[in-house]
């Protein structure tokens, strides 16, 4: 393991860098306001002493010691539903297509376990022998698509009382709440994409969920470095939205495009009759108990007006213009942003939209960048170059319009000279593997072998095996690297985006 550790980052004080940001970078963050100086993430948090606790690398339950928060969950022996079914090495597939994943012994999605938090106070290390900040039942179960057959597992947590009943919980400091996600990076070995996008997104004009570094014990066996994140729920402290009245089936709604949801029910909108290729909305809010057969057909009908006017020759008049209908700065930054990472699964997958009563089709929160700054598994993106954006649903119409096109323009070189920085964004992702100090090198005493693809199977490593990082640091590197050399390329191709809303002598009416 010695090779693995190699040389540590020095922490590099991000105030400094942060003092040139302008207010111009306002976001918001789950359930409240944010600005660049407004949000503290974990890593800026502690203290420095608090990295420099005694730990080590060992990853036995009774010598394990960290800085960072400590998640035990114990089954009692259960296996943890969520896996993809399989006879003969087939999946089993659903009369509707859908992948059958495995069950708990009654049939539900879930098991109960206990779950343990050990957050204690700062300069403190965290030990299994602490008595736990937060201790509660939880239902758990296997998430993801790709990532559900990696050995480094990805959970879905719900913490319950003993009744079964949702319990709300503050967890390593983010907002109450009882549904959580335990993000374990796998593919991911520099560790810090998901934390990275998350955290600066927080100061972006669209939602981000807020994550806590943790380390994980399943069953008294240590797993790794996890991310320790809220879901996306509708709620006051997630995406909070004005509750239905009561009176007709007007309501609020929460929307994820996807691969097919297992039980979710399925939006059949105008867009998934007119775009086969695009994955369909499933109905997140309201919830299937609330989501009455009238709730869903105006969600459908509330959708397809939105739509048809988008893909309209209307689409960019003033009484029919996507402006009356959607949140235009929240799509203009969820575009700059998914385009800076090349997170081309935006769009298409893990994407969410909302929609208040009092308000229009808002694009967020920003999710799942395992894949982003080059890291997708069957394709290269270290050329660093092109739009993919311009393509996706949705997108396809905004470019077509110069004031969106502009927009975009204009806002990427805003978030250039500060959040999207070369010089802020590298320091933020070395302060960040700083931060994580020997959390970082108990993760490879686990999962080192993982550096030598021939000892990972297809699928849970890059191809071709070239492509895959030998160590931590070279993994790291990488992500800087891809930041560099995109935002290089960003910043002499960001004006050829006008080629999309050109005015055209063959696009009939220039739309």
């Amino acid at each position: 393991m010695e090779a693995l550790r190699g040389r540590k980052y020095q922490l590099i004080t991000i105030a400094a860098i942060a003092a040139v940001v302008t207010a111009a970078a306002v976001g918001t963050l789950m359930g409240s306001n944010a600005t660049l100086q407004g949000y503290v993430p974990q890593h800026e948090r502690a203290r420095a002493q608090d990295v420099q606790v005694n730990q080590g690398t060992a990853i036995d339950a009774e010598s394990f010691a960290s800085h960072l928060p400590v998640v035990s969950i114990d089954t009692h022996g259960q296996d943890v539903p969520g896996d993809v079914l399989y006879v003969e090495g087939e999946p089993v597939l659903r009369d509707d297509d859908r992948t059958v994943l495995t069950t708990a012994p009654d049939g539900s999605a879930d098991i109960t376990a206990d779950f343990r938090l050990y957050d204690g106070a700062e300069g403190d290390a965290n030990r299994l022998s602490d008595a736990p900040s937060v201790e509660s039942k939880t239902l758990v179960h296997y998430r993801g698509h790709r990532s559900r057959e990696f050995p480094k597992r990805n959970y879905s947590i719900h913490l319950v009382d003993d009744a079964g009943l949702p319990r709300n919980e503050k967890l390593a400091g983010m907002a109450s709440e009882n549904a959580w996600v335990l993000n374990g990076p796998y593919l991911d070995k520099s560790l810090i994409r998901n934390y990275v996008s998350y955290t600066l997104g927080q100061h972006l004009r669209v939602l981000s969920p807020d994550v806590r570094f943790c380390e994980l014990f399943m069953d008294g066996e240590y797993r790794g470095v996890f991310l320790l994140m809220e879901s996306v729920k509708e709620g006051g402290n997630r995406v909070n939205l004005t509750e239905p009245t009561g009176r007709g089936d007007t309501t609020s709604y929460l929307l994820k495009m996807d691969r097919p949801d297992i039980d979710a029910a399925s939006l059949e909108d105008f867009g998934a009759c007119t775009e086969p290729k695009r994955s369909e909305f499933s109905v997140l809010y309201p919830s299937d108990e609330e989501l009455t057969q009238g709730r869903m057909d105006w969600i459908a009908q509330d959708m397809n007006a939105l739509e048809k006017a988008l893909y309209s020759y209307d689409y960019d008049t003033s009484d029919y213009g996507y402006w009356t209908s959607l949140d235009v700065d929240s799509f203009v930054d969820y575009f700059v942003f998914n385009e800076f990472t090349m997170n081309y699964d935006a769009g298409t997958y893990s994407t969410y939209v909302y929609k208040d009563l009092r308000g229009k089709l808002t694009i967020g929160p920003l999710w799942d960048f395992n894949s982003a700054y080059d890291n997708y598994v069957d394709r290269a993106y270290d050329d660093c170059e092109g739009f993919a954006m311009v393509d996706r649903y949705f997108y396809y119409m905004l470019s077509k319009d110069e004031k969106f096109v502009e927009a975009v323009i204009d806002r990427y070189h805003e978030l250039r000279q500060d959040l999207l920085a070369d010089e802020y964004v590298c320091a933020y992702i070395d302060e960040t593997v700083s931060f994580l100090g020997d959390a970082a090198d108990r993760n490879w005493e686990a999962w080192g072998y993982t550096f030598d693809p021939t000892q990972v199977r297809v699928g849970g490593k890059l191809a071709p095996d070239e492509r895959n990082p030998a160590t931590y640091d070279e993994a790291v590197e990488q992500v800087k690297t891809f930041v560099q050399a995109r935002g290089a390329w960003l910043d002499a191709h960001i004006e050829d985006l006008r080629q999309f809303s050109h005015e055209s002598a063959v696009k009939m009416n220039n739309h």
